[in-house]
């Protein structure tokens, strides 16, 4: 098999529904794994994907194995599993937030090949940012795999494990900064006498085009914060008073109490 799922709680499911979508890797060489049959066996009914009896049965048998369980429950996860995965020597992808690859190398006790992946929630729209980073027995063949498969769902790249806290903050926690930022539009439009959902879906859109600019023009962020704000206009004004009020040092500041939980939660 080209590919097993030990868990497939919601993140799983999404991305094994995007890998499946993508057709890069045929639902027949896909098998899956969870303590809960009933959800392994209705994604089976509508991926095609195959079913396993028990996470053993994944190590021994696959290429490439997903671990996708809570961090808490890795440990004992892998004592379960390292002997078939020793015999098989699969390429071992975990999910797992603040996991390290030396970690996870050292529970499996021999030169396991191991990648860790660190998406966002927005691969349940295809469209996560996912950081990908190997312990020292990855080839770059192994990483070009990790990398393809990331983009099953959304865009990935390549990082040293020791930005993995920061990439965390900006990629996997600022989502809900993006959503509190269009909360804070949306109520302002209110103010103003439009509609609730008009003025979500005029945020929304905002951010998305923004988006799409930021990613395809070749001009650095401040210029394109420039061209918005002509001499004396009303952006100009708006953007005065973001910075009289702190607005940069607050996301900033956010990201830095972000990385700092993370730190102490990866210590732990």
């Amino acid at each position: 098999m080209k590919l097993g799922f030990i868990g497939v709680g919601n993140l799983a499911t999404v991305i094994l529904k995007g890998v499946a979508a993508s057709g890069k890797i045929p639902s027949s060489e896909i098998m899956i794994y969870d303590l809960n049959t009933e959800r392994i066996n209705a994604l089976s009914v509508s991926l095609g994907v195959k079913t396993a009896g028990d996470a053993k049965q994944v190590a021994a048998s696959c290429e490439n194995v997903v671990i996708a369980v809570k961090p808490k429950d890795i440990a004992s996860l892998i004592d379960n599993i390292k002997d078939e995965a020793k015999e098989n020597n699969p390429l071992v992808i975990s999910t797992a937030a603040g996991t390290q690859t030396e970690k996870l190398t050292a529970l499996f006790g021999f030169d396991a090949k191991v990648v860790r992946i660190m998406p966002n929630i927005n691969a349940t729209v295809g469209e996560s940012m996912t950081a990908v980073c190997g312990n020292e027995n990855v080839t770059a063949e192994n990483i070009e795999f990790a990398l393809d498969f990331c983009s099953c769902f959304g865009k990935a790249v390549e990082i040293e494990e020791k930005y993995f806290s920061a990439f965390t903050a900006v990629a996997g926690s600022a989502p809900a900064f993006a959503y509190m930022f269009a909360d804070a539009l949306t109520q302002a439009a209110v103010k103003y006498g439009l509609p609730a959902k008009t003025s979500q879906d005029i945020a929304a859109q905002m951010l998305l085009g923004s988006a799409k600019t930021l990613l395809e023009s070749p001009l650095p962020v401040s210029e394109l914060i420039r061209n918005v704000c002509s001499p004396g206009g009303t952006t100009i004004e708006g953007v005065c008073s973001l910075k009289e009020t702190g607005f940069e040092n607050s996301v900033i500041r956010a990201i830095d109490k972000t990385v700092e939980k993370d730190r102490i939660m990866s210590q732990k």
